[in-house]
């Protein structure tokens, strides 16, 4: 089966890029995360594999199937982090997939349909702002426009970025999948869930999808110490309440897996001895149950205008973006089920909180998501950690999914995917 020695020793020879004090560094398109990705097709080649990168940069290792011409079997993840990452988010599932055809090919396995692995481009937000962009383009789902505008902190254009590693997006449109059998994914958690249950695999029913708002708050700023406090029009105070009220909100929906953040307050003019006379905010709502989801934002607005009305102040609410849930395949959630059972390994169904270019793929194709432990929860993070043993167990149920999806046997999906 998976030998998971030689799985850790590929994860931390890959971990030598970008690696820092700090962390992990290998934002989308820097030289750290291109190497990383070059790195993976190496070993892809050594094992037989065809490579390629597609005009966006994603990274393809293909194993061509006695049915050459037939459907094919995806699999992997990214290599890219946040700043100052972690280990195993996104590398765990492109070289989890790596082990896995390895191992198929040790036993003599040969796939009746192909079977790719894929390491997408700039999964993660932290450099252009827009997240999971290499699996948006392949489902179809990302708008060039878009893409062309967007710009990293130090002002370089995304196209600026591709530029020099020879992608492009003159060809946008032919990135597009079109001959996919099913996707699957393997994850680390990123949450405390499957440690605290003692569950070793996730098995995720579906994504959930954001509402983010950008909430102004504005009052007048004022001398600190020359206006009296019924004077006051303090736009903080009422900022601290409507953080509250977000927090609120959340619990109050928590038992259909809600969660609401605000995760940006920024406050101007930001001076210790004036009143500050705005308050900007960023509120990011997440659900897998869209009208759970709705009643939060409603909740919301009217909360921020009761607060704004009582204390004579203005305020703005722009919605940034406000996205839909997504449903794992049926027929694949049923598939791991039958392994875990089979091969007596806790498990548990699950939503999940954060995005992954599983969440895109289900456009194309019966997609599956699949969780291993993220110990303490932690991930985003140089603390994130996942055990040598549970990243064996998550390996072998991939190994298994991936050896019925590629064989002759293989029942044809339907694409019962749906969203919310």
């Amino acid at each position: 089966m998976i030998r998971s020695e030689r799985l850790y020793r590929d994860l931390q020879a890959v971990n030598e890029f970008g690696k820092t004090e700090g962390g992990w560094n290998r934002l989308a398109y820097t030289v750290s995360e291109r190497n990383a990705v070059r790195y993976f097709l190496k070993l892809c080649k050594e094992l037989g594999l065809e490579t390629r990168f597609d005009s966006i940069g994603n990274a393809y290792a293909r194993w061509n199937g006695e049915n050459q011409n037939g459907p094919v079997v995806l699999c992997g993840s990214h290599l890219d982090t946040v700043r100052n990452g972690g280990q195993f988010d996104g590398a765990l599932g492109v070289f989890a997939a790596l082990e896995a055809v390895r191992t198929m090919k040790e036993k003599g396995i040969v796939p009746y349909y192909p079977l790719e692995i894929v390491a997408f481009a700039c999964e993660e937000s932290s450099r252009f702002g827009m997240s999971t962009i290499g699996s948006k383009a392949v489902a179809g789902l990302l708008e060039e426009q878009k893409v062309r505008q967007l710009t990293d902190r130090d002002g370089f254009s995304f196209e600026q970025a591709i530029q020099p590693f020879g992608y492009s997006l003159d060809n946008f449109r032919s990135l597009i999948r079109t001959d996919l059998l099913a996707f699957v994914e393997l994850h680390i958690e990123q949450g405390p869930i499957l440690e605290a249950t003692g569950d070793k695999i996730g098995i995720v029913t579906a994504i959930a999808a954001p509402t983010r708002l950008k909430v102004t708050i504005r009052g007048t700023a004022s001398h600190s110490g020359a206006t009296a406090m019924s004077y006051r029009r303090d736009a903080l105070p009422a900022a601290a309440e409507f953080i509250l009220a977000a927090e609120q909100c959340g619990r109050s929906e928590e038992s259909h897996g809600t969660v609401v953040t605000v995760g940006v307050c920024e406050v101007f003019p930001g001076a210790m001895n004036v009143v500050p006379g705005e308050v900007r905010m960023q509120v990011d709502i997440r659900s897998v149950n869209s009208g759970s989801k709705q009643r939060v934002v409603q909740a919301l607005k009217d909360r921020l205008k009761t607060i704004c009305q009582s204390r004579t102040l203005e305020w703005e609410w722009t919605l940034i973006s406000d996205e839909s849930p997504v449903f794992m395949s049926d027929e694949l959630k049923l598939m791991i089920e039958e392994i875990c059972a089979a091969r007596q390994i806790p498990y548990r169904l699950m939503p999940s909180g954060a995005g992954h270019d599983a969440m895109n793929l289900v456009h194309c194709c019966p997609s599956a998501l699949m969780f291993v432990p993220s110990v303490s929860g932690i991930s985003h993070n140089p603390a994130e950690y996942t055990s040598p043993e549970d990243i064996a167990i998550g390996a072998g149920v991939l190994y298994d999914v991936l050896a019925m999806l590629v064989s002759q046997q293989s029942v044809k999906l339907e694409n019962k995917n749906r969203r919310a």
